[in-house]
């Protein structure tokens, strides 16, 4: 089964990116734009690997009211890096003799 995407869906690189712009420059970031920030990662994200990451993440934040930006601009390492690891496992064909 494949999923169809629109053309126009936002990519979970593209919302990393639009992340660390809407970021630069902060010393601490409010803990609702980085939950903002993560759920457009987890909408964008089509692999449950990747979900998983930012599930965790959004728990690691929860109760506090500022987070700060050198750990946030951490979580969004660890996103783009579930990304390429799962990015790498495209090519197999699971099941295949």
């Amino acid at each position: 089964m494949t999923l169809f995407t629109p053309p126009d869906a936002p990519t979970v690189a593209g919302c990393v990116v639009d992340a660390r712009t809407a970021s630069a420059g902060s010393d601490y970031l409010s803990q609702a734009h980085c939950v903002d920030w993560l759920l457009d990662c987890y909408n964008a994200a089509v692999r449950s690997s990747v979900r998983h990451v930012v599930t965790e993440m959004l728990s690691d934040i929860s109760g506090v009211t500022l987070v700060p930006a050198p750990a946030f601009a951490d979580m969004l390492d660890q996103v783009q890096l579930a990304l390429q690891v799962d990015a790498a496992f495209d090519h197999l064909e699971l099941g295949a003799a």
